[in-house]
């Protein structure tokens, strides 16, 4: 049973050499498509963005933990994004139709088991691999972050595949979430204006107001942050229901938040790729896309 899928994992490196060795293992994988590589030198963190036929996309992944696992060391790691593994989140979307979903999400908890056996690395499943409703949500399975796992074992929160004790691997790798998921967009509009100070602040507020938890629009995880290197605050999202709150609507409200708080929105930034179905009401350009990190539309997904 052949069908397209798209992983979207998340590494917490912005070391180029690192990197470079996983974009090589990736686009030897045949039929896997490199759609883009996103680094962040603040957060420490790279998404990668590929698609293709499940068993390739699945081999691909295997290659990008093999590195990863073997380069990155939690123990130093640094970065203002949250994070608790050196593969830190790894999610699997389907693309074709949902009739494949069953298999899906039996292929990926089957590569979970084996991934975490291979590597000795612990795998909590969120989203449709949750084993519990308290992990469904992403932001729960990773609070604490890397700097809580010792503390999260000793508890009893163990993970669904791989080591059930803290030992000197976990120390060293952290844990992955990994899950399969319907398709989100990560997304983050930026505040100009003011003092940094209050620029911030007022970030913050306006992600409370637009969260979903808080009351605020449909699918959408917001949090307000500081970008050192690029001297820039922004409303930093994922928007977990694109097709009810997609980029268009989000960046329109944050405008208006900004404004009634004294700054300005002029642009925004596209973490990995967006389907061409979020261009409702407004283009990349209007939406202010490319101005901190190169957009083009090869970042464009058909669907």
């Amino acid at each position: 049973m052949s069908y397209r899928i798209e992983c979207i994992p998340n590494v917490s490196t912005a070391d180029s050499a690192i990197l470079d060795r996983i974009v090589a293992a990736v686009k030897a994988s045949d039929g896997v498509t490199l759609h883009f590589v996103d680094s962040g030198k603040s957060a420490n963190r790279t998404v990668f963005t590929y698609l293709g036929p499940v068993n390739q996309v699945l081999k691909a992944t295997e290659q990008l933990f093999a590195i990863a696992l073997s380069e990155i060391n939690m123990r130093e790691h640094q970065g203002i994004h949250p994070r608790m593994g050196a593969v830190d989140v790894c999610p699997f979307v389907l693309l074709d139709n949902e009739s494949y979903a069953e298999d899906l999400l039996r292929r990926v908890g089957v590569f979970a088991q084996e991934i975490s056996t291979k590597y000795d690395v612990a795998i909590y499943g969120y989203e449709d691999l949750a084993t519990k409703p308290s992990r469904k949500n992403l932001t729960a399975v990773r609070r604490g972050e890397y700097e809580g796992l010792a503390k999260r074992f000793q508890g009893g929160d163990l993970p669904d595949f791989g080591p059930q004790s803290f030992d000197s691997n976990i120390e060293l790798h952290g844990a992955t979430a990994m899950s399969v998921r319907p398709l989100m967009v990560a997304y983050n509009v930026n505040l100009e204006g003011g003092e940094l100070q209050n620029r911030l602040k007022a970030a913050k507020t306006i992600a409370g107001i637009i969260r979903e938890r808080d009351g605020g629009m449909p699918g959408v995880k917001a949090i307000g942050w500081y970008l050192p290197d690029l001297n820039l605050v922004q409303v930093s999202c994922n928007l977990t229901k694109p097709h009810e709150a997609g980029v268009c609507e989000v960046f329109k409200i944050v405008q208006e938040l900004a404004e009634g708080l004294g700054f300005e929105v002029h642009s925004s930034e596209l973490i990995g790729c967006i389907p061409q179905s979020q261009f409702t009401t407004m283009t990349w350009k209007e939406l202010g896309f490319g101005q901190y990190k190169i957009f083009n539309e090869k970042r464009i997904l058909p669907l």
